[in-house]
């Protein structure tokens, strides 16, 4: 059999696999990529991307014109609307996340709807001009010996059937919730497991006429017909229809004609373009895996958590995993960063996970409310004087108008996607509506979002491949001690290489004239000193983390 000796493997060409692929190759790493399917899938799976995702997107070097260019306009992805049928009057309306120029204070990028295919190509097209990077489609992966310091993995060309290995001193294994690399370790999953069964139906129509003047990226159905969510990829194309089932059905108990009366049923309307273009059953649960870490193979995205998509936290939580473990390895092969440093991985991810998975639950248990109010419970049927009477009795349509207000956590989770912080620096905000946000200088939090003068923003000013040092305009004891730094780190000083639009950046940061702040690789603050008084213990920090010992 033969033998390839590459650095890195990742297992899986979704989305995390080859961002993963992008944050490497831009560092010059050698990655092999694998995929196991020959061509990517077509049902339009996640729709959206958090600012945070967008601004990992954007640090990683790819083309956010592209990626705006195929996102859902934001006109019709703005709400989320609560409805019997999709011609029938809306029960109930709120936005869908924060999407208006306002957000803008916090971050450059608000959230988007995307179908994932897309986002997908614009990755492929970013990966496809990294010199470093070799992406191989159709190709499995089977398993693994693991040696000290090295992985050697079994892979199979399913189109020749020839089998080979690779070498690799790190396996990431970006391969989807059902994660072999994962089972073959025997890491488990914590927490709830099918909490509910749905039946995916993937559908091209034009529905603008049905739609009207009431867009949305989603529509939850409620009442005596079909129950579930229309989610509207493209408004005169692209459609997912999501409606619950049992365990036991399966793609081929779902003809196209099923499909057919389904989706016309959820629309209230004959659709004479109706395409039906895949179905797939999927078991929604709520689980982490207990490490994300086995020697050297590392687990990012689905392959480490399983999230119910209300919320849509599934993917951006994949992204935030990547980012965080690319800049340590590419640190462990630049010679800058001690082994010990993938240890942080593990801890800092897996937190973040658990916190993203309760909100999700709670989501799904928010929607499980309004159920209540119009009568019945998630998963059973309604009979229509029940429903009717819901909505058109006074004080049982006051319960239902506010279990729909209740869905607002929901639908604007700001904190939740901005706000988080490695380690216990804002543990305090954990007691807050996640809608609640507010950007702070804190250990572990990502750098906050200021406009700079070139217009800018101080997200940019992190580097990928070193440790930024921020300061004040008195910066000479940083620049002296940072002479003995045996961390690659650029100081940046307020007035000579970067200035706030307005204000005095160092005051708004909480910081004197000599303070600074040190940034990660992504973005995340690994010290807040609030004057040169602070620098010997702020690079004595750094030297810990490092070595893997914060």
């Amino acid at each position: 059999m033969s033998v390839i000796d590459v650095p890195i493997l990742i297992v899986g060409g979704g989305p995390v696999g080859l961002l993963g692929a992008q944050l490497l190759g831009r560092q010059g790493l050698k990655v092999l990529l694998v995929e196991k399917y020959p061509s990517r899938l077509e049902a339009p799976k996640a729709h959206a991307l958090n600012p945070r995702s967008l601004e990992i997107c954007a640090a990683a070097g790819l083309s956010m014109d592209a990626i705006h260019a195929v996102a859902t306009p934001t006109e019709e992805g703005r709400y989320v609307r609560f409805v019997e049928t999709l011609s029938k009057p809306d029960i109930g309306v709120m936005a869908y996340e924060r999407q208006d120029e306002a957000v803008r204070e916090v971050t450059p990028w608000p959230l988007i709807n995307i179908e994932q295919p897309k986002f997908e190509a614009v990755l492929e097209a970013a990966v496809a001009k990294q010199p470093t990077i070799e992406v191989r489609k159709g190709v499995e992966w089977l398993g693994c010996e693991r040696g000290e310091g090295h992985v050697t993995s079994t892979l199979k060309d399913r189109e020749t059937g020839e089998e080979f290995s690779v070498r690799s001193r790190y396996l990431i294994a970006a391969d989807g919730a059902g994660s072999p690399v994962r089972d073959s370790l025997g890491i488990p999953m914590d927490g709830m497991d099918g909490i509910g069964n749905n039946m995916m139906i993937h559908f091209e129509a034009d529905l603008r006429a049905q739609v009207g003047d009431r867009p949305a990226i989603l529509y939850f159905l409620f009442g005596p017909g079909p129950n579930g969510v229309l989610i509207a990829y493209d408004i005169g194309k692209t459609w997912v229809m999501m409606t619950p089932c049992s365990p036991e059905d399966r793609p081929e108990d779902y003809s196209d004609d099923l499909c057919r009366t389904l989706v016309q049923s959820a629309v209230g309307a004959d659709i004479p373009d109706l395409q039906i273009k895949g179905k797939r059953p999927w078991v929604m649960s709520a689980q982490v895996a207990r490490r994300y870490r086995e020697g050297q193979v590392f687990l990012v995205g689905d392959a480490g958590h399983r999230f119910p998509p209300t919320g849509g936290l599934g993917l951006n939580t994949g992204i935030g995993d990547i980012d965080n473990l690319a800049w340590k390895i590419a640190a462990i092969e630049a010679g800058w960063g001690s082994p010990e440093i993938l240890d942080s991985y593990d801890q800092e991810r897996r937190a973040i996970a658990d916190a993203n998975m309760g909100q999700s639950v709670m989501n799904a248990m928010r929607i499980r409310m309004l159920f209540e109010a119009l009568g019945y419970g998630y998963g059973t049927t309604v009979e229509p004087e029940v429903f009717y009477e819901r909505l058109s009795d006074p004080e049982k349509r006051a319960a239902v108008d506010a279990a729909v207000m209740f869905q607002k956590d929901h639908f604007d989770s700001l904190r939740l996607q901005l706000g988080f912080a490695y380690g216990d620096a804002l543990k305090e905000d954990d007691q807050l509506p996640i809608s609640e946000f507010t950007q702070k200088v804190a250990v572990g939090a990502r750098l906050p979002h200021v406009v700079l003068g070139d217009g800018g923003t101080t997200l940019s000013l992190s580097q990928p491949d070193r440790f930024a040092l921020l300061t004040g305009p008195d910066h000479a004891a940083w620049t002296a001690l940072a002479k003995g730094s045996d961390v690659p780190l650029t100081i940046l000083v307020e007035g000579t290489d970067f200035s706030a639009k307005s204000g005095d950046w160092a005051a708004a940061m909480g910081l004197s004239a000599s303070g600074a702040l040190l940034v990660r690789p992504d973005g995340h603050l690994l010290a807040v000193a609030a004057s040169a008084d602070n620098a010997p213990a702020t690079f004595a920090t750094l030297q810990r983390y490092m070595k893997g010992t914060v």
